[in-house]
């Protein structure tokens, strides 16, 4: 006897409808393996404390009433939610999901190519460039104090023109000096 055949006899032998040559072989199977014979046991102590628990009473109606609903349920099947579902979600936790897929999926286009999607400026187009006088230039001429724009010269910027290179031979020469 293998252990699939004795779990399929346990319950025929606790309720003793097992035949006498089957009885032998399952009690000497018993015998040779210590866990099927605490597995038996235990078997029978579940049962007898199932059989010590005290019985409810209901209503004489319950079972009518039971069986009523059963059928109702079948005949009339409702859903238990009240929300209807999207892939599997709330319409709610579906927004938020799908959200936040787009937003990955933007996050890592703009990671893997960040000039996808967006005009790149090019620093050296906008040097080249000179500006050019507006088509409107006649009104500015006769404004007293003529537009920042229209100057040629850059009020921002502070660097030296013409300044000598200082002379540092006699001291510490940094890198680029």
């Amino acid at each position: 006897m293998n252990r699939y055949q004795f779990e399929d006899l346990i319950s025929e032998y606790i309720e003793n409808e097992l035949p006498l040559s089957r009885r032998k072989e399952f009690e000497d199977y018993m015998k040779h393996n210590q866990d099927s014979r605490e597995l038996v046991n235990s078997l029978k102590k579940n049962i007898k404390k199932l059989n010590q628990v005290p019985k409810l009473k209901v209503s004489p109606s319950f079972n009518e009433a039971l069986l009523d609903n059963v059928e109702t349920f079948k005949n009339n099947p409702q859903k238990t939610g009240n929300e209807k579902m999207v892939f599997g979600f709330t319409p709610k936790y579906a927004t938020l999901i799908a959200g936040s897929v787009m937003a990955f999926i933007f996050i890592s286009f703009k990671l893997v190519e960040p000039s996808l999607g967006g005009d790149t400026v090019n620093t050296k187009n906008l040097v080249d460039n000179q500006f050019q006088k507006p088509p409107s230039a006649a009104i500015l001429e006769n404004d007293e104090k003529k537009d920042l724009v229209n100057s040629m010269k850059d009020s921002t910027d502070n660097s030296p023109k013409n300044e000598k290179r200082k002379n540092f031979s006699n001291k510490i020469q940094f890198v680029n000096d």
